[in-house]
């Protein structure tokens, strides 16, 4: 007899498929929120700006069709005022005040285009969402340079930048440092961390060596 395959070997494949689909959509998520700056402030800020000129023109829009006054002021009178204000000008102070206006437009439109992004990396993992600050990958570049040199605590110093890692060695006066196995030692560190975006690992050495006393 010829077993036939029943949907109860299949099914369980289709609900796994989703599961990971959906896990990895959730972490995408999770380590974008973790590594970018919410724009949530200067999206706040240019609404509230939008919302009172909005309510400004309309209220000034509505005194206009009613004929009547705010508080005394015409805003007709307000509008040929501010009309006939750069005819009275110094020409540099009506440049001036475009600049300063296009400025502010620019920085808000830069706000919400530009991706700004936190200090973190993203670290690879099959299982979890995980992120590292620049701070504790610094670390481990400067800590896996002295290793390979045999440096002393304070004798290299690490930066990390968006793509790049740097380590500044400063051995003492005299002393040679094999700058290509620093290089590789933090090239080996940084292939075991496997940060996203991917880190590419630069060694330099102070000419001037330090005189410790």
């Amino acid at each position: 007899m010829t077993a036939t395959p029943t949907a109860d070997r299949v099914d369980p494949v289709v609900p796994d498929v989703a599961s990971r689909d959906g896990r990895d959509a959730t972490y995408r998520r999770l380590l974008r929120r973790e590594t970018h700056v919410s724009r949530s402030a200067a999206v706040v800020v240019a609404m509230l700006i939008a919302l009172v000129l909005a309510a400004v023109a309309v209220f000034a829009g509505a005194l206009v069709l009613l004929d009547q006054n705010a508080l005394g002021v015409d805003p007709r009178a307000v509008v040929d005022t501010a009309l006939a204000a750069p005819d009275g000008l110094d020409t540099t102070i009506v440049v001036g005040i475009a600049a300063i206006v296009a400025l502010v437009g620019l920085v808000l439109l830069l706000q919400g285009i530009l991706p700004q992004r936190r200090p973190r990396h993203a670290m690879s993992s099959d299982r979890l969402a995980v992120v590292v600050d620049d701070e504790v990958l610094a670390s481990a570049a400067a800590r896996a340079a002295r290793s390979a040199t045999r440096l002393g605590a304070d004798a290299a110093v690490g930066t990390v930048g968006r793509r790049t890692v740097d380590v500044v060695l400063r051995p003492a006066a005299g002393v040679d440092v094999p700058a290509v196995a620093a290089t590789e030692a933090v090239e080996r560190e940084f292939a075991a961390i496997d940060a996203q975006p991917p880190l590419a690992a630069r060694v330099r050495v102070q000419p001037t060596g330090r005189v410790d006393g």
